[in-house]
């Protein structure tokens, strides 16, 4: 082994960079923890309402609204698996046609798709931190239940779109790093 690569494999580089993939396994391990207890979550308390309104009639009003809001907290949170998970639903037919059999043409529009997405978010995400802070400042409470705040929807919001444009700025690091790569791979060949 070179000089060179004990230095670099002992580097605190290195150690920064494998504390923040721990890091980003923590984070995804835990937002897909959050879809599957709150897919399970919603199931059950749908079932229950059903159950609760055909056969038992007991005066529960809150099942539902705590069902929605369930619901509605992990899609916020499926949002960004989906993303780090290159899950979207996406109409490829353009994509297959102009790139098939051009590496290099393929990666661009992955990085075009990269950046456009960015910069959308980039667009609404500070809109939905301008919507967090009202959130937090007035706090909105629940009509069936009055004590409970709803205005976690507005900051959950923020926090997803958060994790996304993380998860979308890591994807897009991944594909200009291969762009380049393709383009040194090219030139290298001529």
């Amino acid at each position: 082994m070179s000089l060179h690569n004990i230095i670099m494999e002992n580097s605190p580089w290195n150690h920064i960079k494998s504390a923040l993939k721990s890091l980003l396994h923590v984070i995804q391990t835990t937002q897909v923890a959050i879809c599957t207890i709150g897919l399970v979550l919603t199931t059950i308390l749908i079932f229950a309402q059903v159950i609760n309104r055909y056969w038992l009639h007991f005066e529960i009003m809150w099942f539902s609204d705590l069902a929605l809001y369930i619901f509605i907290f992990f899609m916020f949170v499926a949002a960004a698996v989906t993303t780090w998970r290159e899950g979207h639903v996406a109409v490829d037919f353009f994509r297959e046609r102009v790139t098939r059999g051009k590496p290099i043409a393929a990666t661009i529009y992955r990085v075009f798709l990269d950046v456009l997405s960015i910069a959308v978010l980039g667009v609404f995400l500070p809109l939905a931190y301008q919507f967090m802070l009202r959130a937090l400042k007035y706090p909105e409470y629940g009509t069936l239940v009055r004590w409970f705040n709803t205005s976690w929807l507005q900051i959950t919001l923020f926090f997803a779109m958060s994790f996304v444009m993380l998860h979308l700025l890591i994807i897009a690091r991944r594909d200009i790093a291969e762009l380049i790569r393709n383009f040194l791979h090219r030139s290298h060949k001529r």
